[in-house]
């Protein structure tokens, strides 16, 4: 446009009078004097709006609650972080029936809480026969040939996957009312909703590697480790079949995640106060989190290693936005249900768990003097926990196996 007609507002109002400045009009006024004014206010608002944008540029628009807010593009959005359960304002315990037994322990259940998995005279020279409960109900009680198994997991449909405690270690599923022995050797450790199982190779022989089988029958696969990584084992695998692991080689190690593409992740500790390291190992996955203990340095410490010089606390991670949160309790404060042969569970007099980032605590349910209970598992939604009673010497008391129910 020719710089000769670049007007501002005024000039236009003035423009578009200018004809009734030039004496009397001939005939009819061929100017509509409303129809300029508001000609040049909008104009005006219009040349406001492009003056506006101009000088933002590099701002985002937003609009909230009916309010125009700006942000700089370069100021990042706070990370979208997985929703947690609420909090159950009361819990009611039971003990599970367990049939003929006299002692049972409850190992893991399923997202929904519906079906639970554990083992009927857990102690020493016990049966072992693999029970499972539906709605709180025994539905199974199993007895095998073979050695002595214990099931670590089990999904919506019902079925277990667990491993032998002695000798060899060797993989074996529970499915429709059988115990079979898997394909391969080794733990299977977790299983989702949709088959897949987790787990890791026989540790005996030769440092153990993670691997996955595609169904409890499948043939195993066995994970890629990274360069640099010589041995791992597998923890957790979530619903979209991401395999919580641990990998080491002879002077470092660190948790990583198999995803289901075949790709593997490094999960980055939490940052350390310059010149310090910090360890972090992994528990499990709960409400979308990742669960782990991380050891930060202990300024009173005299202990020789690096990693005993330090002081374990929970966190947790959320994958997606790379986010760590400090739960702000120490290690074996709080229980996370994990499997228990991966450093799993421990006993409180008051048994307390993690919903979220905020503990509840659950009633006991009293039968000795100095109870001590191990929570073994809690449902997605936070209104179905499970755990056992483990007072005193197992092998003279009978160990209980307890629901709470919450709401």
């Amino acid at each position: 446009m020719d710089k000769d007609f670049l007007v501002d507002d005024e000039d236009c109002g003035a423009l578009l009078l200018r004809p009734l400045g030039h004496g009397t009009p001939d005939g009819v006024a061929r100017v509509d004097v409303a129809k300029a004014m508001r000609d040049g206010l909008r104009a005006r608002r219009a040349r406001a709006w492009s003056t506006a944008v101009a000088v933002t540029a590099g701002v985002a628009v937003v609009v909230t609650g009916g309010l125009l807010v700006l942000r700089p593009q370069n100021q990042a959005l706070p990370p979208v972080l997985p929703a947690d359960p609420s909090v159950p304002a009361s819990c009611t315990a039971s003990a599970l029936p367990a049939g003929d037994a006299k002692s049972a322990e409850v190992n893991a259940g399923d997202p929904s809480g519906r079906y639970l998995v554990g083992a009927s005279e857990p102690v020493e020279g016990g049966d072992h026969n693999v029970l499972v409960w539906r709605d709180g109900k025994l539905v199974a009680d199993v007895a095998y040939q073979g050695p002595r198994v214990s099931m670590t997991d089990i999904n919506a449909s019902g079925v277990a996957v667990g491993a032998t405690t002695g000798g060899v270690t060797l993989p074996y599923a529970y499915e429709s009312g059988r115990v079979t022995r898997m394909k391969g050797a080794g733990n299977a450790v977790a299983i989702n909703d949709a088959g897949i199982v987790a787990g890791d190779t026989e540790p005996v022989i030769k440092d153990p590697q993670p691997q996955r089988w595609a169904s409890w029958d499948a043939e195993p696969e066995l994970m890629p480790m990274p360069a640099g990584m010589t041995a791992g084992q597998a923890f957790d695998i979530t619903e979209d079949g991401t395999i919580l692991t641990s990998l080491w080689s002879r002077n470092v190690g660190g948790i990583y995640l198999w995803h289901a593409d075949g790709t593997v992740e490094k999960v980055e500790p939490p940052k350390a106060a310059p010149g310090h390291e910090v360890f972090a190992g992994p528990l499990a996955f709960h409400f979308g989190w990742l669960y782990a203990e991380v050891r930060t340095p202990s300024l009173n410490s005299s202990e020789s290693t690096p990693e005993a010089r330090t002081v374990g606390s929970n966190y947790r991670y959320d994958p997606a936005s790379r986010t760590w949160q400090d739960l702000g309790t120490k290690s074996y404060s709080v229980q996370v249900p994990a499997v228990q042969r991966r450093g799993g569970g421990f006993l409180q007099n008051k048994p307390t768990v993690y919903v979220g980032k905020k503990v509840l605590t659950l009633p006991p349910l009293a039968k000795y003097d100095d109870d001590a209970f191990k929570v073994a598992f809690i449902s997605a939604d936070a209104r179905v926990v499970a755990g056992s009673n483990l007072s005193g010497v197992a092998a003279e008391r009978p160990v209980l196996p307890i629901i709470w129910r919450c709401r």
